[in-house]
């Protein structure tokens, strides 16, 4: 049975590789549009880009042979897949893939917990190119991964007898570098194998415990297992960039054919995927225009967050056109009762309308959200196409800004705004390619 991943879930996944001190990047389709001001000359950054190929949870589970990951953690009833992608510009992306099987059978009757876990991430920084950044994380996390060595020479050193045991790090030769470090906790017994390859950081986590028989899996079992499947993912992330593209729906549409329906620039997607009953893929760019200005200029920038949705509802009673349709009356109701809301947002709809060239049917709804408690933040406006295809159903959105903004003392400036007459043409032709995609 395979494990539902909602849409920006798996937020667990992220902590097998912990984020820097100075935190995730800025919300461009925070509502606000506060003038920026650029780096001086002297605080620019100065070391070469590096780019970073495209990489999703779903493509790294597919690096794992289904003959492997099965005698890892195998296919039955309490087994499941998680698959996530946060992050995903040119400076910053991540992903994640994992299995787990709480009854799983590992030979000898007897029944055992198990887990497979894959993370991968690369980042640039101001300063720091995203080589630079790796080298310089990855010895960080080896240092402090030092510290937490507990047990040497099989014997416990921090004299408890409780709390989880963590054994001395082992030198690989995956990758540019690589160690591994096995532990005993509440999860039972795990080996982790870190790795840095080129820009990126790679760990690998598996083991778990018996639920019959002896306590543990085999220590060797465990690290062997984890060097089989990092030594595959060490592979895949060796990949040059230009050789590699996006797989599934959220590859129908490229970056370069936002920026042209929207402006410059986009990055992304970030993916979500829901492999259960019902099928669901989700994409979402960040899309903000690139300002030109000289060091110490202030400015603004339109932009905002652009998401596709595909369902796959199949057929029947509740399938894919009765979702449609559900959903076209939910938004003409909502605006007949002037919308819906509680005591912190007030969202208003405007009225549906019919779309012609989409699939089967389609239409368009904007909306706008009012934050109650902060009078002073602007609403925040968003604006769906929805496009019943075959027994599939898409959902085009974008929120943020689309016109105005640049240099903060030019003539005639404007702060960013949402404007319709810019967002409904970009969104259906995007919603065009990637309908016209799924055929």
């Amino acid at each position: 049975m395979l494990g539902v991943v909602l849409v920006g879930g798996l937020a667990g996944a992220w902590l097998l590789l912990s984020r820097d001190e100075a935190g995730p990047p800025a919300n461009p389709a925070s509502g606000r549009s506060a003038p920026v001001r650029s780096p001086t000359a002297k605080e620019a950054k100065t070391t070469k880009a590096v780019k970073l190929r495209a990489i999703t949870g779903d493509q790294l589970c597919a690096a794992v042979p289904d003959n492997l990951r099965k005698s890892l953690v195998a296919d039955a009833r309490y087994g499941g897949k998680d698959a996530s992608t946060a992050a995903a510009a040119d400076t910053e992306k991540r992903a994640a893939c994992s299995w787990t099987n709480s009854k799983m059978d590992v030979g000898d009757g007897v029944l055992g917990y198990r887990a497979l876990s894959i993370a991968v991430e690369a980042r640039s920084t101001e300063t720091f190119s995203a080589v630079e950044y790796a080298a310089d994380r990855f010895d960080r996390d080896k240092k402090a991964h030092e510290r937490r060595v507990n047990v040497r020479d099989g014997k416990r050193i921090d004299g408890r007898t409780s709390g989880s045991a963590f054994g001395e790090l082992k030198a690989l030769e995956y990758g540019d570098a690589s160690y591994s470090q096995s532990s005993i906790g509440m999860n039972g017994l795990k080996a982790e194998v870190f790795v840095r390859q080129g820009p990126w950081l790679i760990k690998v986590t598996y083991g778990g415990d018996n639920r019959t028989g002896a306590k543990y899996p085999s220590g060797d079992e465990t690290r062997a297992a984890a060097g089989k499947v990092t030594e595959l993912i060490t592979a895949e992330m060796a990949k040059s960039a230009d050789k590699v593209k996006l797989t599934g729906p959220c590859g129908i549409v490229t970056a370069e054919q936002i920026e042209s329906a929207f402006f410059p620039a986009a990055g992304g997607p970030s993916v979500s995927t829901n492999d259960g009953r019902i099928k669901q893929t989700t994409c979402t760019w960040a899309v903000k225009e690139a300002v030109k200005h000289r060091p110490g200029d202030e400015f603004t920038a339109r932009g905002g967050q652009l998401t596709i949705r595909l369902v796959r509802w199949g057929g029947g009673d509740t399938g894919s056109t009765f979702q449609f349709d559900r959903d076209a009356k939910k938004y003409d109701r909502y605006h007949d009762k002037g919308g819906i809301g509680d005591d912190r947002l007030h969202i208003v709809y405007e009225p549906r309308q019919e779309l012609s060239g989409l699939g089967e049917k389609a239409f368009v709804v904007r909306s706008s959200t009012t934050k109650l408690y902060d009078k002073s933040a602007p609403p925040m406006v968003e604006m769906l196409v929805k496009v019943l295809v075959g027994g599939q159903t898409v959902e085009v959105a974008f929120r943020g800004t689309t016109t105005g903004g640049g240099l903060v003392d030019a003539a005639g400036y404007r702060a960013p705004f949402f404007d319709p007459a810019v967002a409904q043409p970009a969104l259906t032709k995007v919603a065009k390619i990637f309908v016209d995609g799924l055929k």
